[in-house]
C-alpha cells in the first residue's frame, strides 16, 4: 500500500476540501452586485490639460506612464511633438497636450504622465501634468450632448454630473481622428 506523505491529503480529504471551497464560492458570489449594478457605471481616468480638470473614458487610454526624460527630437515637427520615447523596444511618439491646445509646455515633474493611445490605427503617448486618478460614474448621471467652450470643447461630447459638479468627458477617439492632430509635421 502507498503511504502519503504527512503534508499531503488523502483523495477523500483533497475532495472534501475542493466541496468546502465551492460551497465558499457560490456564498461570496451571492453577495456581489448584480451584473445589471455593474453595467451602470462608467469608468474613466482623470486627468489635467491646462488647469482643466477632464476625464477620458478607460478604454480609450491603453496605458500610463511616467514621464520619460529621453525623447529624442524629430527634425522639421510641430512644436507639440516632443519626439520619439523607448517603450520596451518600440518607439512611441509623444505629444504634448497642452502645447496642441495653445497652452504652456508641460512642465515635466513626478506627477507628470504619458497616456498611450492605441486608437483608430494611431498608437501615440501624450504627455499631461497630472492624473488624478480612476473615477467610476453612474451612467444616470450622464449629461448628453454637453459642450465645453475652448480648445478642449471641441473634444468633449457629454459629461457626468455629480453632486454639483461637472465632470467634461474628453474624446480620445475624437482627438485619434482629427487630421491636425495626425499631421506633426510643420
Amino acid at each position: 500500500m502507498l503511504e502519503l506523505p504527512d503534508n499531503m491529503l488523502s483523495a477523500d480529504a483533497a475532495m472534501a476540501l475542493l466541496a468546502d471551497i465551492e460551497r465558499s464560492s457560490h456564498e461570496a458570489a451571492r453577495r456581489l452586485p448584480e451584473s445589471s449594478a455593474v453595467r451602470d457605471l462608467w469608468d474613466g481616468l482623470v486627468f489635467s490639460v491646462a488647469g482643466v480638470r477632464i476625464v477620458a473614458a478607460m478604454n480609450e487610454v491603453s496605458e500610463m506612464l511616467p514621464f520619460q526624460e529621453r525623447i529624442t527630437r524629430v527634425p522639421g515637427a510641430k512644436p507639440w511633438m516632443l519626439g520619439l520615447a523607448n517603450v520596451r523596444g518600440s518607439l512611441l511618439p509623444v505629444i504634448d497636450l497642452q502645447l496642441y491646445f495653445g497652452g504652456k509646455a508641460v512642465v515635466p515633474s513626478k506627477a507628470s504622465r504619458i497616456l498611450v493611445l492605441r486608437l483608430r490605427g494611431l498608437v501615440t503617448g501624450l504627455l499631461v501634468p497630472s492624473v488624478q486618478g480612476m473615477r467610476h460614474f453612474s451612467i444616470h448621471d450622464r449629461l448628453s450632448d454637453a459642450r465645453m467652450k475652448g480648445a478642449l470643447g471641441a473634444y468633449v461630447y457629454e459629461a457626468f454630473s455629480v453632486q454639483g459638479e461637472v465632470w467634461p468627458v474628453f474624446s480620445m477617439s475624437a482627438l485619434a481622428a482629427d487630421p491636425d492632430f495626425r499631421t506633426a509635421s510643420a
